[in-house]
């Protein structure tokens, strides 16, 4: 089996030809500056790709410099990790460089590899080396699936045709199962297969559904347990609870829940891992204390109730078949109004007035609006398109891909899609954003469920929220209080139909429990209670109220 690998020569050699020299290199790189260190090991780990090398010497060269990749990549990621998208340049800069570097790592393994032999009949320390060098390339794959992860890319169809290929290889040398060491990644010994594994379940986890905590919290449990799900050759008893994953090694597509056949069919038997699951899952229900999730050995920085429900929520896509949708999807093809921001919605529903505090209106703007009533005999709206073109406010047009549960306004959303090329602001999820489909009449508030770049497209999954929005201004009341600016707020009226309270939307920290807020709308002035959080997202707070 052959991997599709740069030719080599002599002609142009990186900075060290020796396993010393290497060293010394290594030791003089300037890890105080990660970026700078990322660039100069990019840079050798291209020639040495390229550079006629024997094997061995080149699987020492890559396993001194590991630590030092794995360190400068981990400083990397926190440039590009949770950004919104499309990710601003400097941050797409750093992906790319961190992307380039796994991938080169990983070429540079697939070098040794195809130098190992090809029976599984080869002496002992030939199969731990091929075993190390299998191990070793899945991880630098699995390492750059979980950076395209946190930049929200998906890994293309040639990242799993490479790791499928890469596992086969694996199997072919009868080292899937062979434990190697990997200090880097996990305390235990790890073998090419739990590697596999691990990536596998990342990605039936739907990772880009969470946010960048929740998504280091699934990718440690799938590495951590990767090493309880058996890959075998046949299909399991499909009698047992726990339903396997399937994948084709000869195809380019990771692991689901769709039964396959032919020679490179291989079932992923999630019993063992179901077990562990159930039993953390049950213990976390119970309430107990002392079952903290540290404890359980899910993290020390897992904290309840959102473990509990990341962890119910991984649960079903990885050994009960995956999730059954809530609501009946309807193919829809269209296009869509879509505005981003709290202050632009507020811009949007209000007529395309720039938000001013009741009261707020200046001498200056008084005198104005007299003068136009006086000239004209109304007051001209040149002023807020001025204000709207200087603050970068526009109605983007996206297009509908699809929709589910929004004919009865249930809690249902939208799957937008934008081209990248197409000008629009960038979205993060949790954010607040407003959707008009076509047929409908005004804008329906939402939030970012999720976003991800794919090919040259920017796709966002919204999540509506119920009601038509009203905007309006906000104030705390008291003694206190009477000094407090007016804030931009939503209001949305009660549904019977759903069993929904009337509820306000807030700036993040405008909510507690109880207080008593002044609310203004171009109709009504009146106070209001807030009584219990209802969501919470990037910069907002919706909150159930009762009136005064």
């Amino acid at each position: 089996m052959k991997f599709d690998l740069p030719s080599t020569s002599t002609e142009q050699p990186p900075l060290f030809t020796s396993l010393e020299a290497c060293g010394v290199w290594q030791k003089a790189l300037p890890l105080s500056s990660p970026i700078q260190a990322q660039a100069q090991l990019l840079r050798q780990l291209h020639l040495l790709n390229r550079y006629t090398l024997d094997a061995d010497t080149r699987l020492a060269m890559l396993e001194t410099l590991r630590e030092a990749i794995h360190f400068v990549q981990e400083e990397g990621e926190k440039k590009f990790s949770g950004k919104p998208l499309p990710l601003a340049p400097p941050d797409q800069a750093a992906f790319d460089a961190a992307h380039g570097l796994w991938q080169a790592l990983a070429t540079g393994y697939l070098r040794c590899l195809e130098a190992c032999p090809a029976a599984p009949a080869a002496p002992a320390d030939s199969t731990s080396q091929a075993a190390l060098i299998c191990q070793r390339a899945l991880a630098a794959l699995a390492e750059d699936q979980a950076d395209l992860v946190r930049s929200g890319h998906q890994p293309n169809d040639a990242h799993w045709r490479l790791v499928n290929a890469l596992y086969a290889r694996a199997e072919t040398l009868g080292v899937a199962m062979t434990p190697v060491l990997d200090r880097l990644r996990n305390i235990h010994p790890l073998t090419p297969a739990a590697a596999y594994s691990e990536m596998m379940l990342c990605s039936a986890a739907s990772l880009h559904e969470l946010l960048p905590r929740q998504q280091l919290w699934v990718m440690r449990w799938a590495r951590l347990w990767a090493g309880k799900v058996k890959i075998q050759a046949t299909p399991p008893d499909l009698k047992t609870p726990a339903l396997p994953l399937c994948v084709d090694l000869n195809g380019s597509t990771p692991a689901s829940f769709k039964p396959g056949s032919g020679p490179g069919a291989r079932w992923l038997e999630t019993s063992e891992l179901r077990k562990s699951l159930k039993r953390r899952l049950t213990l976390l229900a119970k309430g107990d204390p002392a079952d903290t999730p540290a404890r359980l050995g899910l993290g020390e920085d897992c904290q309840e109730p959102l473990c509990g429900e990341v962890l119910r929520r991984i649960y079903p896509r990885w050994v009960k078949g995956g999730i059954l949708r809530r609501y009946e999807r309807h193919p829809l093809r269209g296009i869509c109004r879509f505005v981003a921001g709290i202050d632009v919605i507020h811009y949007y529903l209000s007529g395309h007035q720039a938000f001013k505090p009741p009261g707020s209106t200046s001498t200056g703007d008084l005198r104005r609006q007299r003068e136009e009533l006086a000239t004209f005999g109304r007051i001209a709206s040149r002023f807020e398109e001025e204000y709207s073109r200087n603050h970068g406010y526009q109605l983007e047009s996206w297009e509908v891909v699809e929709d589910w549960g929004l004919l009865d306004q249930s809690s249902g959303g939208l799957r937008l899609v934008r081209s990248l090329t197409q000008p629009g602001g960038r979205l993060g999820i949790g954010q607040m954003v407003a959707v008009q489909p076509t047929g409908t009449s005004g804008l329906l508030l939402g939030t970012v469920r999720w976003v991800q770049v794919t090919t040259d497209n920017l796709v966002a999954g919204i999540q509506l929220i119920p009601g038509e929005p009203v905007p309006a201004a906000v104030r705390g009341t008291g003694v206190m209080a009477q000094q407090d600016e007016y804030k931009p707020a939503f209001l949305l009226p009660p549904l019977e139909a759903l069993d929904l309270p009337a509820s306000i939307i807030l700036l993040t920290g405008g909510f507690k429990q109880g207080r008593i807020v002044d609310v203004w709308t171009e109709t009504t002035t009146r106070q209001v209670k807030l009584k219990s959080l209802l969501d919470r997202g990037a910069g907002f707070e919706r909150a159930s109220y009762s009136e005064i």
